[in-house]
């Protein structure tokens, strides 16, 4: 095995694994996802309700199938379709979870309370005051009804409204007051994400599996539910239901620094453990360690991130494709799916800059990667909000602006839909939220304050100009230039074999195309994905890997991050520990620490550019970055 200063390039011949996550339509159709077999239909049985709820009808006649006695069971609670029916009514509904496909449910009452972490120091366990379920109350809209609608804005303006400053400041600083026993408490909130986030729940009717919310499609909905509440919280705390949270503006220029309101030492909103070394600096969106890159020029900086928005953003946003919305959101995870203490199937949404930006706050002076590099500690630093509602913020970009036509903007499944969590509001009453409940943020009572978009506005010969500057000596520096043809004609003779570890070693593999030369229609209904699927097991560190397509310069792992017109995207995960996800995960079965999971990329704007669109194949590159010690590359596909 090579070092990270002399990386090994392996190329023999090329063995490609299928995908089994991603659906290949929505029409009626079996298929595979996670060891999870099932048929995908239109079996709905949900209807509006008076408060505008979607909802089901409310009671359902089934049977026991094993007693065979008939009971009701409240339909709210029950799912008919996808091939799946579950009931969440104890050890007898539960038996429908062990063997079709259902939502992921978190089961509140059985919360882990684990405090050892990974690097064996003694933590905090994750689990917010019990739940009480025979007082849950199910969200309704008109109980959480806003006169006013709130209005986000860029937390780099909050100068500029000194009384809303004063009231946030307030607000925290009550919450930071408030005993533990008040689950609306800075430290209980925090918790909410330790135990969705690091395993504390085990998922309903399935005890031996961990519920974790990220690398799923449920990361977007339950962070929208959780500053929701967190906001009505602090809203409540002043006695203003019309405050709203600051959004960390870190897709536009002015606002790619850590917002100054959140550097003052004696105010509330200021957090010990973060990166001392970038109070003051421009963030790195692509962002791995203090050791690449700290030469570069903050114009350059400003560039790349501009271009890795706009991939990030913009690249999945072209076609139609009806599996778009998981593609961006995230895969499948439903009940009987194991994610316990890893990752499967992160969304673009949550890969990049999203994980990069925790990275980019963490400390650079203690262990365990607090706060904002771990999931269990993340939601102690008041900057974690004012983030998240940036990503947020993109989620709601990328449904009304970017969406590129009339695809579906959620996945239309309703396994997905009827997933459900738990919350307290800010009353500190506990209600149940759905999925399904989370998609409209006007009817939820807040918008974002409109601002420039740069990553919007890059133009091809931008582009085009930041390819040139970016190139460098191809073949052992006897060319000074290279053009793309040149390159197209080298890349085309490099196949790998796999599986293979990437550790430390760079990964480069021909890939065919199962299509060349497609029509513009047939782009515009059908994205072309690169799928790398890979085993994972667990790791202390920030796990990330970069991917190029058709480029032929010889990477480095130690190299900074090239955000360059060939960069498709990268794998990121943050760590994890502290809840029952974490500590010497003794719980897990050994088959689970090396989990199969999957990136997916989106290709259709990406060969645009490169103008690969004709070719039969293309050259994937992999570049190991930081925690890949434990990853073994299974297989390279283009669905």
């Amino acid at each position: 095995m090579a070092t990270l200063s002399s990386p090994t390039i392996i190329t023999t011949t090329s063995i490609l694994l299928n995908n089994p996550f991603l659906p290949k339509t929505p029409q009626l159709s079996a298929h595979h996802h996670r060891g999870v077999r099932s048929v995908n239909g239109k079996v709905s049985c949900q209807t509006k309700n008076n408060n505008g709820n979607d909802e089901n009808n409310q009671f359902q006649l089934i049977q026991n199938p094993n007693t065979n006695t008939p009971y009701l069971l409240d339909r709210r609670n029950i799912l008919l379709g996808l091939g799946g029916m579950y009931a969440a009514l104890g050890s007898e509904g539960a038996n429908y979870y062990n063997t079709l496909a259902a939502p992921i449910l978190p089961d509140v009452e059985k919360c882990t309370l684990s405090d050892a972490l990974w690097d064996g120091s003694v933590g905090d366990h994750c689990c917010p005051p019990p739940f009480d379920l025979n007082i849950t109350k199910d969200f309704e809209f008109k109980n959480y009804h806003n006169h006013v609608k709130k209005v986000r804005r860029p937390a780099h303006k909050a100068y500029e409204d000194q009384e809303w400053l004063n009231d946030y400041k307030r607000a925290i600083a009550i919450m930071k007051s408030l005993p533990m026993s008040d689950p609306r408490s800075h430290m209980q909130q925090a918790r909410v994400h330790c135990a969705y986030c690091d395993g504390s729940y085990p998922v309903l009717g399935h005890n031996d599996t961990r519920l974790e919310v990220h690398a799923s499609w449920l990361f977007p909905s339950f962070h929208r539910w959780y500053l929701y509440f967190y906001e009505r919280i602090l809203g409540k705390l002043i006695n203003k239901p019309d405050f709203a949270l600051p959004y960390w503006n870190w897709d536009h220029r002015d606002g790619m620094r850590i917002p100054e309101i959140f550097k003052e030492m004696d105010s509330p909103l200021f957090d010990p453990n973060r990166n001392t070394n970038h109070l003051d600096k421009m963030m790195n969106l692509s962002f791995v360690s203090d050791e690449e890159g700290s030469d570069v020029n903050e114009d350059d900086q400003y560039e790349e991130n501009i271009l890795l928005m706009r991939k990030a953003m913009v690249y999945p946003s072209v076609s139609d494709d009806p599996n778009k919305a998981e593609l961006f959101l995230g895969s499948p995870y439903r009940a009987g799916d194991k994610m316990e203490g890893d990752v499967s199937g992160a969304g673009i949404l949550e890969r990049m800059p999203h994980n990069s930006v925790h990275v980019w706050t963490r400390s650079n002076t203690i262990k365990g990667n607090q706060d904002m590099g771990a999931f269990w500690s993340a939601g102690r630093d008041p900057l974690f909000y004012c983030h998240h509602s940036n990503v947020d913020r993109m989620w709601s970009l990328w449904t009304d602006v970017l969406h590129g036509g009339n695809f579906p903007k959620t996945p239309e499944y309703d396994d997905y839909r009827n997933a459900y969590f738990y919350f307290y509001d800010e009353n500190a009453n506990p209600v149940r939220v759905y999925v399904r409940d989370s998609f409209d943020t006007e009817r939820l009572g807040y918008k974002y304050e409109d601002q420039e978009l740069p990553w919007m506005s890059i133009t091809q010969q931008q582009q085009q100009q930041q390819r040139q500057q970016q190139r460098q000596p191809l073949l052992g520096g006897r060319l000074k230039t290279r053009t793309f043809s040149l390159v197209k004609k080298v890349l085309t003779e490099l196949k790998v074999m796999l599986p293979l570890p990437l550790k430390y070693s760079v990964i480069k593999t021909k890939v065919d195309r199962p299509k060349k030369s497609r029509t513009k229609e047939d782009k515009l209904e059908h994205e072309e994905v690169l799928v790398i699927n890979f085993k994972l097991g667990k790791s202390k560190d920030f796990i990330k890997f970069d991917v190029y397509i058709n480029d032929g310069t010889d990477y480095k792992p130690e190299d900074k991050t090239k955000i360059n017109l060939e960069y498709a995207g990268s794998f990121t995960s943050l760590t994890h520990g502290g809840g029952g996800g974490g500590g010497d995960m003794s719980h897990m079965a050994e088959e689970d620490m090396g989990k199969n999971t999957v990136l997916k990329l989106a290709l259709n704007q990406l060969l645009e550019d490169l103008d690969a669109t004709d070719d039969d194949s293309i050259q994937v590159t992999i570049v190991p970055k930081s925690g890949t010690d434990s990853i073994v590359i299974t297989g390279i596909d283009i669905e």
